[in-house]
C-alpha cells in the first residue's frame, strides 16, 4: 500500500505539461521491469513498439510450479529489467507485495520515468559521501560481483519506492550512502556470520563468499556439503583470503570494503559519538547477537596473527593452484556447482555412500578435493567471447558508472544492455560469463536468446575439445602445471553443475516458438550430452571389434566400503540418478495428492544429478517428437537425431523412455523413407544408428523392428546393386562419403540383428551387392580418385558381418549349435567367403600396398601416397583375419583342450585351413628362422605393426594391435588344426610337401617364428607395465569424472575412461593375455636360473598390471589372468621366490608345500576372487517389483531423492543377461578393480559373493568359518609369494604390488585377526603370517629412515625400491586413508585381542602396529586409550618382538598433548603396573616419551603441560607407594643409543650430575606445592 501511495504522490508531482510534449516514435521505449514482464505472456516485445499504453491491462498470471513436459513460457523464468537498467533479482518478501506489485503494473503509467527519486533523509553523524574516495585509496579495483550486488539492492529498494526512473549509484550520495547499509544488515544477521542464513520459509541459503559471490543454496545441497565434510570449508571466514589477496593485490572483498568504510566513519566521530553508537547498537541487537559478533572479531585477529606466517608456507600451493587461472581469487568458497562435482544429490544415503568415503580418503584427498575446488571456482569469473575463447579480464572502473567494470564503454554487467543493431563499437567486447549466458537465454529478445545459445555451444565445444586434448589421468596437483591458459576441465563441470541451472534454460529454450533459438538450443543438448566425441569413441570401438558389447555411458560412483570387505576400495559402481527417478510422471496418472508433489525443483535436482537423465525427465522426447513432426530444417533434424541416439546411449532406462514414447519411432522411420531415396543426407544416417543403438540394448527392441518392418526399411539400401567399381568411383567423392557410411551403419544394424540370431538367412538376398565390397580393388585407382578410406570401410563392415554370420555356424564336426530357436548359418556358404579373405592376405605382396606401408614408416617418398594413411588397410586386415580366426574356432572340436592321444584327432581337414596357412606364411606376415628375403622387400608384417604401434597415433596404434591379435590368433588355431589332424592328413599333397612353406606349416608356424613372436611379448609386457598407471590415475573421489555428463562428458582429463588412450592400453592388455596363454608358463624341475627368475616376475608382473587395466568390458580378460595367475606352476615359482627370500633372511623358519596343497590354493583363490570381484549387483525381486512402474515421488516441499538401496543380491550366472543385450552396464559391477585388490582373501570376513552388500538384520551371508580359514591361508601364501617375489631386483618397472600403500598391507593382516585365532593356530599359516609382519616391518622401518634398499639385505634382495619409498614415506594414516571411524575398527580388535588371544604374541605385534610413532595420532590416541580401558596393555609383546625396529616407536619424541596425558593417566590408573612386570612395549613408550617430555623439553608453551604431568605423577607417588620403581626408572631413563633400543628399562644408569637436573625439574614443576616438594625429597633419597 506505501508503494501504491508513493506512485500516486508522484504522479501529483509531475508537471502538468508533461503530457502536451508531443510524441515522437521510438523516443519514449517502453520500460519493463521485473513485475511486468509477466504481464506479456505469449508475447515478444521487440523493438520499435509503440509507446501507446494499452486500453485494458490483463492481470499478470500467478506463478505456478509445473511438471514437464507441459510448455511453459520464458515469462515464467527470471527476467531482465529495462533497458539502461541494472537487473534486479527476485527477492520478494511476499505473496502481499506480490500483489502489490501486480496491481502497481496494470497501473503503469509512460510518464512514469520522469518522476523524480525520492530523497532519503541523512542520519546525523553517519556521513559516508566521502566511502568510494577511501576505497579508491588502495590499488584494488571493487569486485564486480560486489558492485553487481549494491546495485541490484538499490534498484529493489528504489522500485519498491515507487522510482522507476533510470538512476545511477553515484548520481547522488545520499543513495549511496543508504546503499552501504544493506550489506552491512546482511552482515550482523547471527546465524549467517558473513556466510549464509536461512530464510524464513528455510528452503534456501543465502551463501556469501569472502570474496563478495552471492547464490542460493537449497537446503538439499546444503546437506551434501555438510556430508562432504565441506561444511567447515564454507563457514571459513575471508580474512585469510583477504591477507592473500592483498599479498596478490587484487581486487577487495565486500568485507574488506566495509571494514574500510567501517574505519573511515570511526575516524571521523568523537569518542561521545562512539559511545552513543554503541549504547545504541547494544539497545537494539540481541545479547545473543552481540556475544556471537564479538566471538567472530576475536577469531579474525587471531586468523590474521597467525594467517601471516602460513601465507609463506601455503604461498607456492596457492600459486600452483591459479597460476595458469586469471580470475582465481584465493581460497573460493565453495558454491552449488563445486559441491557437486563429486557429490550425487541421491538424497541422504548417496552424499554418505560417495562424500563419507571420499572425505575419509585422508589429507591427501581433501587436498585434491580443495585444489579442485579452487580451479572450479575461478570459471566464475571467466568471460568469453561469442565464439567461446576466453576473454581477458582488462576492465577499468569508470567513475561516471557506479564504480561497474567496462570496457570499450559498454558494461560488462548489463549484458540484455548490448543491442548489436543501434550501438556503435563492439558491444560483446567485455564477454559473458557463465551464468549471464545462461541468463541471456531467458530474454524477451529472441535474437539475444540465439546469441547466448550460440556462445554456449561454442564454449562448450571448445571445453571438450581442451578436455580431450590433455593428457589422460593427470593428477589434479599438477593439472595447472601444463601452463594451459584455460582450465577446460574446470569450466566444462562449472557449466553443468547445478549453479547456472543450465538444464533448465535449454529445457524451456526448446519450448521457443522461434526456430533459430530452438536450433541453437538443440545444439547446445548435443554438445552437454558429448555426443559428437562419444560417437567418435564407439565408432572407434566398431572397428577394433574386440568387444562384442558397448557400454552405457551414465555417469557413476563407487558405492561406500563396508567392512565385511574390510574397507577396501572398489565397490559396485552406482548411477549418479537413481534409474526410477529418470521417467517423467504419466500425465494420465496425476490425481489430485500427486499433482503438487512432481515440481520442477525436483527435475533441476535430478538435472543436477545427471544431465541427460534431468532431460528426460523433463519431457524432451515428447518435444523432440513434437518437432520432428513438424517438419524441421535439416540441420535441426540432424541434432534432434544426435540427442535421441545421445539419450539412448545412457542406460537401459533411457532406452525404455525412447520406446515407450508413442510414436517417437515411428515417426524416425517414416522420416528415413519421406527424403529422397536417390540422396544420402547425415540424417539418414543417424536415423540408422539410432534403431540400432536401441536394438542393441536389448533382443526384443531388435525383434520389434524386425516384426513391423522397421529394419527392412531402414536397410533396403543393402540390396541396390553396384555393377563395378568404375560405376562406384564416378558417382563423386562427397557421395561417396555420405553412401559409404549409410552403408556401414546400416551393415552394424544387420550385424546386431546376426548377433541375436536374426537375419542370418537375409545373406543369400544381399551377398551380391557385398561381392563388390568382399573382393580387393585395385588400390592405385582408389588413391588416385581419393576414395581409398570410404572403399575400405565398407570392405571391413562387410566382413565383420561375415564375422558375426561365422559366429552362427556349427561346430563342423559336432554339427551342433547351442542356443534356442534362433538361425544358423551353412558351411555351404563359408568356402567362398575364406577364398574372398585369402585375396586380401594376398594383396598384401601388392607392391602399391608395400610402398604405402614404407612411406608410412619414413623410408618411401612415392608423392603417389603422400598424405594417405595405412590405418583404413589395417582395419581391413583385422576384419578379414577375425572372420578367418572365427571360422577356424568352429572347425575345432569344442572339447579338443580335453583331449589326448588319437581320440581328439579331427577326421578330416578342410581344404582352405592349410590354404590360409599357406598364404600367411608366402606374404610375408611373419619371420622364420633360416628364412628367404619377403616378398615385399622389408620386414615382416608382424614387424611392420609392431613399430607403427609404438610410433603412430591412437587410431593407427590400435589397428596394429589389432591386427597382430588376429594374426596370432589365426596362427594358433592353424597350429592347432594341424596338429589335431596329423595322422588324419598324414601324406598332405605332392606340391606342399616339397615347398618350404609347406615344411614350415607342418612343423607349425609358431615355433618357427619363435624369436620374433618372444620379442612382439618383451615388447608388450613393457607396454603393460606403463599403461596400467592411466587407468588406475583416472578415478577420482569416487567416479570417472567430476561432471554429470555422458561418456567423455564425465569431465576427466582426456577423456578418461572413454579416451583413445584407455581403450588402446585395454586392447593392449588383450592381447598380452593372448601372448601369455599362447606361451605358457614354463616350470623348471630344479633352481631356476636368474634369467628365467627374469622372465617369469616379468610376465608376473604383467598380469597383474593387466588386472589393473581391466574395464567393465574386460570380465574375460580378467579372468583369463587369474588362470594364468593362479596356475600351479606359477605358485611354484612363488613358492621358490618365498623359500629362497626366507633362506636369505635367518629370523624366518622355512616351509615348504607340496603340489596338491598348491592346486588346493588355485582353486580357492580362484573361487574367491571371481566371487569378490566379478560378481553382478541385480536387483531382487521384491525391489524390481517396487520400483517398476517408475513413478517415485518426492515428499512435498523437499528436494532430498529417494535412497537407492542396497538390499540387491549377486550372481555370476548372467548368462540371460548376456544374450538379451549388446551393451553393457558400468553400473551394477566392480571393474576397474583398486590396486589393492589381491588383498581381499585376507581382507574379507564374509562370502565374497556378498562382500560390500548391505543386508537386512534377518540374513546370516557370513561365510562358513573353514571355508574362511582356507581362503585367509590361501591369501597369506598368494600376499607372501609376490611380496617376496617384489623384493628380487628387476631391470622392469616395479611391480603393481609394490605401488599399494603399506598402511592398506598393515590393515589387512589386522583384519584377518577379526575372524578369530585359526589361522593362528595352524604352524604353516602362523609361519606365513609373521613372515609377512616381518617384510611389512622392513618396509615400514626403511621408508622411515631412508635407507638405500641395496644395504637393507644382499645385494639381490630389495625390499624398498624407489617407488615404494616414495609412496610409503608418509605416515601410516589408517583413519585418513582408510576409515574416519577407524577407532572402531581397532576397538573391536582389541576385544578380540583380550578374548581370545591369551596374550599371543603374532596377534600382540598387530596390535601394538597401532601404537608406532609413524601412526597418525588420533589412531594412536584411539588405540591407547581402548587398550588402557581393556586392561590389556601387559599383554602387548615387548618392544624388541615388535613389528619393525624400536627406533620406529621411541622416535621423534611424543608432542601430542592428548596422548601424553593419556600416558599419565594410565600411569596414574595402574593400567601400566602389570605391563611395567612383563616388559610391555606399552611401559617402554610411557617412559621413554614422559621422560623425555619431561625432562628434555624446553619450550615455552609446554611448561604448563609439563608442570601438569608432573604434578600428576607425584601425586599417585603419594597415593601408591608401589609406585616408587616406575619413578626411579623414569628419572634415570636416558634416551638410549641404537644398540640400547632393546632395553626396555632404557639404557645404563646416569651420572649424579644428570639425577640433579632432572630433580631440579620436578621441583621447579611443584610450583611450590609443599606437598609435592615432600615427594621430590623422598625421591632424592631413595636416589
Amino acid at each position: 500500500m506505501e508503494k501504491k501511495k508513493q506512485q500516486e504522490s508522484s504522479k501529483r508531482s509531475e508537471p502538468k505539461s508533461s503530457s502536451y510534449r508531443p510524441n515522437i516514435f521510438g523516443a519514449n521505449a517502453l520500460q519493463i521491469s521485473e513485475g511486468d514482464a509477466s504481464c506479456i505472456v505469449g508475447g515478444i516485445v521487440e523493438k520499435g513498439i509503440s509507446d501507446k499504453t494499452p486500453s485494458s491491462q490483463t492481470a499478470p498470471p500467478n506463478p505456478s510450479v509445473i511438471p514437464f513436459p507441459v510448455a511453459r513460457h520464458r515469462s515464467h523464468g527470471p527476467h531482465w529489467g529495462p533497458a539502461a537498467s541494472v537487473k534486479d533479482d527476485d527477492n520478494s518478501d511476499g505473496n502481499e507485495e506480490d500483489d502489490e506489485e501486480a496491481k502497481f503494473s496494470m497501473e503503469y503509467d509512460p510518464m512514469a520515468p520522469f518522476a523524480n527519486p525520492v530523497q532519503r533523509k541523512k542520519k546525523k553523524g553517519l556521513d559516508l559521501s566521502r566511502w568510494r574516495e577511501l576505497v579508491s585509496d588502495d590499488k584494488s579495483s571493487a569486485n564486480k560481483a560486489d558492485e553487481d550486488l549494491s546495485c541490484r539492492q538499490k534498484n529493489e529498494k528504489e522500485r519498491k519506492g515507487g522510482n522507476t526512473a533510470k538512476t545511477s549509484m553515484s548520481s547522488d550520495p545520499s543513495l549511496a550512502d543508504a546503499n552501504v547499509f544493506s550489506p552491512m544488515k546482511m552482515d550482523m544477521e547471527p546465524i549467517l556470520n558473513a556466510h549464509g542464513h536461512i530464510d524464513k520459509s528455510g528452503e534456501a541459503m543465502i551463501s556469501a563468499s569472502g570474496d563478495g559471490h552471492f547464490s542460493l543454496v537449497n537446503a538439499m545441497e546444503l546437506d551434501n556439503l555438510n556430508q562432504l565434510g565441506l561444511k567447515e570449508k564454507v563457514k571459513d571466514t575471508s580474512p585469510f583470503n583477504s591477507i592473500v589477496e592483498r599479498t596478490k593485490q587484487e581486487t577487495l572483498s565486500l568485507e574488506s570494503q566495509i571494514d574500510a568504510e567501517n574505519r573511515a566513519q570511526l575516524q571521523e566521530m568523537s569518542p561521545d559519538e562512539i559511545a552513543q553508537a554503541q549504547a545504541e547498537i547494544m539497545e537494539k541487537l540481541d545479547p545473543s547477537i552481540l556475544k556471537a559478533l564479538k566471538r567472530r572479531g576475536e577469531d579474525k585477529l587471531k586468523i590474521q596473527k597467525g594467517s601471516m606466517l602460513e601465507v609463506s608456507t601455503y604461498g607456492e600451493q596457492s600459486t600452483l593452484q591459479n597460476e595458469n587461472t586469471q580470475d582465481a581469487k584465493g581460497f573460493a568458497h565453495f558454491d552449488r556447482d563445486s559441491s557437486h562435482m563429486v557429490t550425487t544429490s541421491n538424497g541422504t544415503r548417496s552424499g554418505q555412500d560417495n562424500g563419507e568415503l571420499q572425505k575419509s580418503s585422508g589429507a591427501a584427498s581433501c587436498s585434491l578435493w580443495n585444489i579442485w575446488s579452487d580451479r572450479v571456482e575461478a570459471v566464475r569469473e571467466l568471460r568469453f567471447s561469442l565464439d567461446g575463447t576466453v576473454i581477458e579480464n582488462d576492465y577499468v572502473q569508470v567513475p561516471g558508472n557506479g564504480g561497474i567494470a567496462t570496457q570499450n564503454g559498454h558494461s560488462a554487467d548489463k549484458v540484455t544492455e548490448r543491442d548489436f543493431l543501434r550501438t556503435e563499437g563492439d558491444p560483446s567486447a567485455a564477454g559473458y560469463t557463465i551464468k549471464e549466458a545462461v541468463e541471456l537465454t531467458r530474454s524477451v529478445v529472441p535474437g539475444q536468446r540465439a546469441l547466448a545459445l550460440h556462445l554456449i555451444a561454442s564454449l562448450l565445444e571448445k571445453a571438450l575439445h581442451g578436455i580431450n586434448q590433455t593428457e589422460v589421468g593427470i593428477p589434479l596437483g599438477n593439472a595447472n602445471k601444463l601452463n594451459r591458459y584455460i582450465d577446460w576441465e574446470a569450466v566444462w563441470a562449472f557449466a553443468l553443475g547445478p549453479e547456472p541451472e543450465l538444464i533448465l534454460s535449454l529445457r524451456m529454450s526448446l519450448d521457443d516458438n522461434h526456430s533459430s533459438v530452438v536450433l541453437a538450443c538443440a545444439k547446445v543438448i548435443q554438445c552437454v550430452l558429448s555426443c559428437d566425441v562419444n560417437e567418435n569413441f564407439f565408432e572407434m570401438l566398431e572397428k577394433t571389434a574386440t568387444y562384442e558389447k558397448e557400454i552405457f555411458t551414465a555417469p557413476v560412483f563407487r558405492s561406500k566400503p563396508e567392512i565385511d570387505v574390510g574397507f577396501l576400495h572398489g565397490g559396485f559402481w552406482k548411477y549418479n540418478a537413481k534409474p526410477s527417478n529418470i521417467l517423467p510422471v504419466d500425465e494420465d496418472m496425476v490425481d489430485e495428492e500427486s499433482e503438487g508433489k512432481h515440481t520442477i525443483q525436483d527435475d533441476i535436482v535430478v538435472g543436477g544429478q545427471d544431465f541427460a537423465a534431468g532431460l528426460v525427465r523433463m519431457g524432451i522426447l515428447p518435444r523432440l517428437l513434437y518437432l520432428l513432426e513438424t517438419d524441421p530444417t535439416a540441420a535441426l533434424e540432424e541434432c534432434i537425431l544426435s540427442i535421441l541416439v545421445g539419450i539412448a546411449r545412457h542406460s537401459p532406462r533411457c532406452v525404455n523412455a525412447i520406446m515407450k514414447c508413442q510414436r517417437l519411432v515411428e515417426t524416425v522411420v517414416h522420416r528415413f523413407t519421406m527424403k529422397d531415396t536417390r540422396e544420402t543426407y547425415p540424417s539418414k544416417i543417424k536415423s540408422v544408428s539410432l534403431l540400432r543403438v536401441l536394438a542393441q540394448s536389448h533382443k526384443e527392441n531388435c525383434l520389434e523392428f524386425i516384426k513391423n518392418g522397421a529394419f527392412r526399411t531402414m536397410t533396403w539400401h543393402l540390396y541396390q546393386h553396384v555393377s563395378s567399381l568404375d560405376h562406384w568411383v564416378k558417382s563423386g567423392r562427397e557421395n561417396h562419403k555420405l553412401s559409404s557410411a549409410l552403408m556401414v551403419e546400416q551393415l552394424r544394424f544387420w550385424k546386431v540383428c546376426i548377433h541375436y540370431g536374426y537375419c542370418v538367412s537375409y545373406f543369400s538376398d544381399i551377398f551380391p551387392t557385398l561381392c563388390l565390397w568382399l573382393n580387393p580393388p585395385t588400390i592405385e585407382k582408389l588413391v588416385q580418385k581419393s576414395v581409398l578410406c570410404e572403399f575400405v570401410s565398407i570392405s571391413k563392415e562387410a566382413y565383420l558381418v561375415l564375422e558375426a554370420l561365422a559366429r552362427r555356424l556349427p561346430n563342423l564336426f559336432s554339427q551342433e549349435h547351442a542356443g534356442d530357436n534362433t538361425e544358423i548359418w551353412s558351411w555351404s556358404c563359408v568356402g567362398p567367403m575364406v577364398d574372398l579373405a585369402i585375396k586380401w592376405i594376398a594383396l598384401k605382396s601388392d607392391p602399391h600396398i608395400s610402398k604405402l606401408f614404407e612411406w608410412q614408416k619414413g623410408t618411401e617418398s612415392d608423392s603417389v601416397f603422400q598424405d594417405i594413411s595405412v590405418t583404413p588397410l589395417l582395419w581391413v586386415y583385422s576384419a578379414v583375419l577375425r572372420m578367418l580366426c572365427r571360422v577356424l574356432e568352429r572347425v575345432i572340436p569344442e572339447d579338443s583342450d580335453n583331449l589326448h592321444g588319437s581320440v581328439g584327432l579331427v577326421p578330416w581337414l578342410p581344404e582352405f585351413v592349410p590354404k590360409v596357412g599357406l598364404e600367411i606364411i608366402k606374404n610375408g606376415f611373419l619371420s622364420f628362422s633360416g628364412a628367404s628375403a619377403y616378398p615385399t622387400g622389408g620386414g615382416s608384417f608382424i614387424e611392420e605393426l609392431c613399430h607403427l604401434r609404438q610410433q603412430s597415433n591412437y587410431e593407427t596404434s590400435l589397428a596394429s594391435v589389432c591386427c597382430l591379435h588376429r594374426v596370432v590368433q589365426v596362427v594358433v588355431n592353424i597350429d592347432k588344426l594341424i596338429r589335431l589332424a596329423k595322422s588324419a592328413v598324414h601324406s598332405p599333397s605332392q606340391e606342399y610337401s616339397v615347398s618350404r612353406e609347406a615344411k614350415i606349416l607342418e612343423n607349425g608356424i609358431l615355433k618357427g617364428s619363435m624369436v620374433e613372436l618372444r620379442n612382439l611379448l618383451n615388447t608388450f609386457m613393457k607396454l603393460a607395465a606403463s599403461e596400467w598407471h592411466i587407468i588406475q590415475s583416472i578415478e577420482i573421489f569416487g567416479r570417472g569424472g567430476p561432471a554429470p555428463g555422458l561418456g567423455v562428458g564425465w569431465g576427466a582429463s582426456g577423456g578418461g575412461f572413454w579416451s583413445a588412450a584407455a581403450l588402446l592400453g585395454q586392447i593392449d592388455a588383450g592381447f598380452l593375455i593372448n601372448l601369455l596363454e599362447t606361451f605358457q608358463f614354463v616350470s623348471s624341475t630344479g633352481t631356476p636360473m636368474v634369467g628365467e627368475m627374469t622372465l617369469s616376475m616379468q610376465r608376473i608382473n604383467s598380469v597383474l598390471g593387466v588386472c589393473l587395466t581391466a574395464g567393465p568390458r574386460d570380465r574375460y580378460i580378467f579372468e583369463k589372468a587369474l588362470n594364468i595367475l593362479l596356475q600351479v606352476h606359477v605358485l611354484k615359482f612363488l613358492d621358490f621366490c618365498i623359500q629362497r627370500f626366507l633362506h636369505l633372511n635367518k629370523r624366518f623358519k622355512p616351509s615348504a608345500y607340496k603340489e596338491e596343497d598348491l592346486l588346493y590354493f588355485s582353486k580357492t583363490l580362484a573361487s574367491h576372487f571371481r566371487n569378490r570381484w566379478l560378481s553382478m549387483k541385480v536387483k531382487s525381486k521384491d525391489m524390481v517389483r517396487n520400483s517398476s512402474s517408475g513413478n517415485q515421488t518426492f515428499k512435498k516441499g523437499s528436494v532430498a531423492l529417494d535412497t537407492i538401496y542396497e538390499d540387491l543380491d549377486t550372481s555370476n550366472n548372467k548368462t540371460c543377461q548376456e544374450c538379451t543385450s549388446l551393451i553393457i552396464e558400468w553400473a551394477y559391477q566392480r571393474l576397474p578393480l583398486p590396486m589393492h585388490w589381491f588383498l581381499s582373501p585376507i581382507s574379507t570376513i564374509c562370502d565374497g559373493k556378498y562382500a560390500g552388500l548391505q543386508r537386512d538384520q534377518t540374513q546370516n551371508l557370513v561365510q562358513d568359518p573353514h571355508d574362511l580359514l582356507e581362503t585367509v591361508k590361501a591369501g597369506l601364501f598368494f600376499n607372501l609369494g609376490i611380496e617376496a617375489m617384489s623384493t628380487f631386483k628387476s631391470s622392469d618397472a616395479p611391480s603393481p604390488v609394490q605401488w599399494v600403500p603399506l598402511v592398506w598391507k598393515l590393515h589387512s593382516l589386522s583384519v584377518i585377526l577379526l575372524v578369530g585365532m585359526g589361522m593362528l593356530e595352524e604352524e604353516k599359516s602362523r609361519d606365513v603370517y609373521e613372515a609377512l609382519q616381518d617384510i611389512y616391518g622392513q618396509l615400514l622401518d626403511q621408508s622411515r629412515t631412508g635407507i638405500s634398499a641395496d644395504l637393507s639385505l644382499e645385494n639381490n634382495v630389495d625390499l624398498l625400491s624407489e617407488s615404494r619409498n616414495k609412496d610409503n614415506a608418509k605416515f601410516l594414516m589408517f583413519q585418513s586413508e582408510i576409515h574416519e571411524s577407524y577407532s572402531t575398527f581397532i576397538e573391536t580388535l582389541v576385544e578380540q585381542f583380550s578374548a581370545i588371544s591369551y596374550g599371543d604374541l603374532i596377534f600382540g605385534r598387530q596390535v601394538a602396529v597401532y601404537l608406532h610413532r609413524h601412526v597418525e595420532a588420533p589412531t594412536r590416541l584411539a588405540a591407547w586409550n581402548i587398550l588402557t580401558n581393556a586392561c590389556v596393555l601387559d599383554l602387548l609383546p615387548p618392544l624388541e618382538k615388535c613389528i619393525g625396529k624400536a627406533e620406529g616407536y621411541l622416535e621423534p619424541i611424543e608432542d601430542n598433548y592428548d596422548i601424553l596425558e593419556a600416558y599419565a593417566k594410565s600411569w596414574s590408573s595402574g593400567a601400566l603396573d602389570r605391563a611395567a612386570a612383563r616388559g610391555s612395549v606399552a611401559y617402554t613408550l610411557v617412559i621413554h616419551h614422559l621422560s623425555s617430555f619431561i625432562f628434555h623439553s624446553h619450550a615455552v608453551d609446554q611448561l604448563l603441560l609439563r608442570n601438569k604431568l608432573v604434578k600428576s605423577l607425584l601425586r599417585d607417588y603419594s597415593r601408591k607407594q608401589h609406585h616408587e620403581g616406575m619413578m626411579m626408572n623414569l628419572i634415570r631413563y636416558d634416551k638410549p643409543s641404537a644398540s640400547q633400543m632393546s632395553d626396555q628399562n632404557g639404557g645404563s644408569s646416569l651420572e649424579r650430575s644428570s639425577i640433579d637436573k632432572k630433580m631440579e625439574v620436578l621441583t621447579e614443576a611443584c610450583e611450590g606445592n609443599s606437598t609435592l616438594l615432600t615427594e621430590v625429597d623422598k625421591l632424592k633419597s631413595s636416589l
